[in-house]
């Protein structure tokens, strides 16, 4: 199988289904819009393409292998609810026929700062519930978990919530290759963020410029070849993080190469620049970070 990247025309948003070249599938955010329900609407059908695009397990359910949320704003996880089972797995309707999530990929950090910022939304609230609920399962069952229980944290939490994860926690900087609990050779992911907290870094400055988002660069297989095309995924991450991760890596340039980008922010100025486009024009300067 060849690998793809398919990425759903949802306007101000975002949501990316990664196609593995072992034929697993990794997605990432979901904008899905109720204006297209509406047959007199021309919001495109993004739901039904990505349904179009899975297969069904053995059990009759429809399957991503994995889900990432890079942020909880809601042009990233709308639709959450209505198109895909939160919950255990032994709920999972064959009437309804929702999306059945085999593994979650969460960042717990993410989710916390952006809680300090605002209020999130019903389907930034399902996830996040949804993504306790499998760490408490994992907890309970000293990890033998399945399909559907599943989940990987990306990034640790503060405080120390995350230490007793093991398995399941990916820690900034470090590499995975495993997808729904399996190791998958046709892909190497690297966290680059969130980072954790630093007592060098005003934190409510990170909150307020960053819109803190997981940031993954996913090294892909193709014609089973390693490493044969890199995909950098940032969600709304700015300008401020981009210059915090340059200023630890600086010395590591080939952890930012890539051959596709999703450009951060939806092509926002702010991931380039800490100027207002609309206050300075022309004279707004972008960020310039050197390679040594």
């Amino acid at each position: 199988m060849v690998a793809k990247i398919t990425f759903f025309p949802v306007g101000n948003g975002d949501m990316t289904l990664v196609e593995l070249e072992s034929g697993r599938k990794i997605l990432i955010d979901i904008n899905i819009r109720g204006a297209a329900d509406d047959p007199d609407d021309d919001t495109p059908d993004v739901a039904t393409a990505l349904r179009d695009r899975l297969e069904r397990d053995g059990q009759g359910r429809l399957c991503v292998d994995a889900l990432l949320i890079t942020h909880p704003d809601k042009d990233h996880c709308t639709g959450l609810k209505k198109h895909f089972h939160m919950g255990p797995p032994g709920d999972w309707s064959e009437a309804v026929d929702k999306i059945f999530v085999r593994e979650l990929w969460s960042s717990p950090m993410v989710f916390r700062r952006a809680s300090s910022q605002h209020v999130l939304c019903d389907d930034a609230k399902a996830f996040n519930s949804e993504a306790r609920r499998r760490v408490q399962k994992y907890r309970d069952m000293l990890g033998a978990v399945g399909d559907g229980d599943r989940i990987l944290i990306l990034g640790e939490d503060e405080g120390g919530k995350t230490d007793d994860l093991g398995s399941i926690l990916v820690k900034a900087d470090a590499t995975f290759s495993t997808v729904n609990g399996q190791y998958d050779w046709t892909m190497t992911a690297r966290l680059l963020a969130p980072l954790p907290k630093s007592d060098d870094v005003d934190e409510e400055e990170v909150r307020f410029k960053n819109h803190s988002s997981t940031i993954l660069n996913l090294s892909l297989s193709g014609d089973s070849v390693v490493d044969a095309c890199r995909f950098l995924s940032g969600g709304d991450a700015e300008v401020a993080i981009w210059e915090r991760l340059w200023q630890r890596h600086a010395e590591r340039a080939d952890w930012f190469s890539f051959d596709v980008l999703q450009a951060p922010h939806h092509c926002s100025w702010h991931s380039l620049s800490y100027d207002s486009w609309s206050e300075h024009g022309e004279d707004a300067e972008i960020v310039s970070l050197d390679v040594v």
